[in-house]
């Protein structure tokens, strides 16, 4: 049945042959919805039936199973409501002029992602993981050509190097490059501890930095900045996912679970979580506040995940069960909650021009169902319980509490402390967009076309659905480890440590509510703002500005900014370095005339013409012996002979050598 979702996703990879903007993007979009309909179907059937489903398409070994299945539901779900959403909002875009290239790289992007998570081939998973990469580099090069080199190098060095090395390494052991995780796991066991613990480490690092976690976390706000709000959802809510499913695929399921990569994932973890709660609290654009809550999210997932190789490996089942169980449905609720949001944002550039929340305000009556939307996806995203990012949170807290171990409870306590900090930001993002009353720039704002609409309400639909009736989403998160199945009681979560009922607390939540309304609901309808007795400033100056939340924080805290600064400029110094690297090597291929002594930039160099590799191979010999010449004999010699006379020294070189 995957031939149906790839014909679909490849019809709308081309449907930018169309040639007009707009009909390409309806006509992709449609085609991506479609598909990833069809996906969601295969997932359904395949629970029915029961997993394991196995398959093939044109070769390639495809697998569904009890841990690929959430994965393949998550990516199914939010394709579906960012190509729903993009139909409308790529009108942002559209002074690009690349119809074409939206729907190539649209199209192969996901696909890439589908078959990342399918896939139970190590090669093909590293052909689809690199395609993944390429794709998504493009996009975050969408508009600005910095943010998007960064991205490619950090990937090039922390994901395609590991990656190359770990076959090499499977390759020593098997004799070949095309191992499926069953035999992976078979050789498992006649690898060399040397051998092994290099195959963690570079699994490690190739997963850590494309999830954008602590030290690799240098790439993301930028990224998520510089790409189009849809894509931005999407490398959020599923991207950074596939490293979640990787890890636990290859580290605890086709090799020998770790105790130490555990205790290495728990450490990352607290860190990432805390670094990246912190940055977002810190940020005034909505985009990059929400790239930095990512990293946080993430944190939170790695925690859990570390907690449950631990566990397992000291046979403890039910807390690595726990444990394993919610670091996937954060990886869930992430997917609903950061994957709307990150729509949100797009709204803010399609109505005001801009994320900027420092330039927002007032955008309450002009936008009501974005506004809603916003609400429900901050309180997801700060774990406020109903809705869905509390339930998952909770059951992280547990598995850290009652595990005993001093490492872990700190960790709980330490998530707990930052969800509050995550509260501080989702209400700063917020009040500053929709609070107060309207500017120069959100005056004429007005709300977003119904499609994009339809898409953030599937993902606020579901995300408060799972949060009062969590049940519904527990068939997909059963997953399977070592032999052993995660399974939880419907209706309620009951463990051996605590008990919540989502209902219950819904009808509590809703008594005091409306009690509340009526016992203080205000006796006047239009009322004038408090200006603390500042008459000389204007009304429209009342409400604070982004910049402004959490001042003295800020100041009191200035210390700790500084040391994740200093790190930063570490990273950005050995960018630097490399980007210096990667420019001259790319003005060698480009023609540069008598300027080129002078430094170019990248978006220069992407301008002039393009040389042939043997003539960018043979232009500085030629270059040398032109210049050996002059000085030699004062006189001037022909790029045409020189280029002769460069090929034959070369053949006669390489004659020599073979003889």
């Amino acid at each position: 049945m995957m031939e149906i979702p790839i014909s679909l996703y490849s019809l709308s990879a081309i449907s930018g042959l169309v040639g007009d903007f707009k009909r390409s993007i309806k006509i992709s979009s449609v085609l991506s919805a479609m598909a990833s309909l069809s996906l969601l179907g295969i997932a359904a059937d395949a629970l029915s039936r029961g997993l394991p489903v196995q398959e093939s398409f044109l070769g390639i070994p495809l697998i569904i199973d009890s841990l690929s299945l959430p994965f393949l539901f998550i990516i199914a779900l939010l394709s579906l409501v960012v190509s729903v959403y993009s139909i409308s909002y790529m009108e942002v875009h559209r002074d690009t002029g690349r119809p074409l290239a939206y729907t190539l790289l649209y199209g192969t992007f996901v696909l890439s992602i589908v078959f990342v998570a399918l896939t139970s081939n190590l090669l093909w998973f590293v052909f689809f993981w690199e395609l993944m990469t390429l794709t998504s580099f493009v996009f975050v090069s969408w508009r600005e050509q910095d943010a998007g080199i960064k991205y490619l190098l950090t990937m090039q060095l922390a994901n395609t190097v590991p990656l190359f090395v770990a076959l090499g390494i499977i390759y020593s052991a098997t004799g070949s490059f095309s191992v499926d995780y069953a035999t992976l796991k078979e050789v498992s066991s006649s690898l060399s501890p040397i051998q092994l613990k290099l195959l963690y480490a570079m699994f490690l690092v190739t997963f850590l930095a494309k999830s954008g976690s602590v030290p690799f976390q240098f790439w993301v706000p930028d990224a998520y900045e510089a790409a189009p709000s849809n894509i931005a959802s999407l490398m959020a809510g599923v991207m950074e996912k596939m490293a979640v499913y990787g890890l636990i695929r290859l580290l605890c399921n086709a090799l020998p679970c770790s105790e130490s990569v555990g205790y290495v994932l728990v450490i990352v973890g607290i860190l990432t979580l805390t670094f990246g709660t912190l940055y977002a609290l810190r940020e005034t654009h909505a985009k990059r506040l929400l790239a930095y809550s990512s990293v946080g999210q993430m944190g939170y997932i790695w925690f859990a995940v570390g907690m449950g190789m631990v566990f397992l490996t000291r046979g403890m089942e039910s807390l690595a069960y726990l444990a394993f169980l919610a670091g996937v449905f954060h990886s869930f609720n992430h997917t609903l909650f950061k994957g709307l949001l990150f729509l949100i944002s797009g709204n803010f550039e399609y109505s005001a021009g801009t994320a900027d929340l420092n330039e927002l305000g007032g955008l309450r009556r002009a936008m009501p169902y974005s506004s809603l939307f916003t609400v429900i996806g901050a309180l997801s995203l700060a774990g406020v319980p109903l809705f869905s990012g509390f339930l998952s949170k909770w059951m992280i807290y547990q598995a850290g509490y009652y595990s005993g171990i001093g490492l872990f409870v700190f960790g709980s306590v330490m998530a707990v402390f930052m969800s509050a900090v995550t509260l501080a930001y989702s209400l700063k993002l917020y009040t500053s967009a929709f609070g107060g009353e309207p500017n120069e720039k959100t005056e004429n704002a007005r709300e977003v076309p119904s499609g994009m609409l339809l898409g953030e309400g599937i993902l606020a639909l579901t995300s408060l659905a799972v949060g009062i009736l969590p049940a519904i989403a527990y068939p997909i998160l059963t997953i399977s480890l070592n032999g052993g199945d995660v399974t939880v009681t419907m209706g309620s979560i009951s463990t051996d440590f605590e008990y919540f009922s989502p209902i219950a607390l819904l009808l509590a939540v809703s008594f005091i509510a409306v009690a509340s309304y009526f016992v203080f609901r205000p006796k006047t309808a239009d009322v004038k703002p408090w200006n603390t007795g500042a008459l000389f400033l204007p009304e429209e100056r009342y409400g604070a500005k982004a910049r402004d939340y959490y001042r003295q924080y800020f100041t009191e805290m200035g210390g700790l900014y500084k040391l994740g600064s200093a790190a930063g400029k570490v990273g950005r110094v050995l960018l630097s370095a490399l980007m210096s690297v990667y420019l001259v090597l790319a003005r060698g291929l480009v023609y540069t005339g008598r300027e080129k002594k002078r430094s170019f930039t990248l978006d220069e160099l992407r301008h002039r013409t393009v040389r042939y590799l043997d003539e960018a191979f043979f232009a500085p010999i030629m270059d040398l012996v032109k210049n050996i010449a002059v000085l030699a004999a004062g006189i001037s010699v022909s790029m045409d002979e020189l280029f002769l006379a460069s090929m034959l020294t070369t053949v006669i070189i390489l004659a020599l050598l073979v003889l």
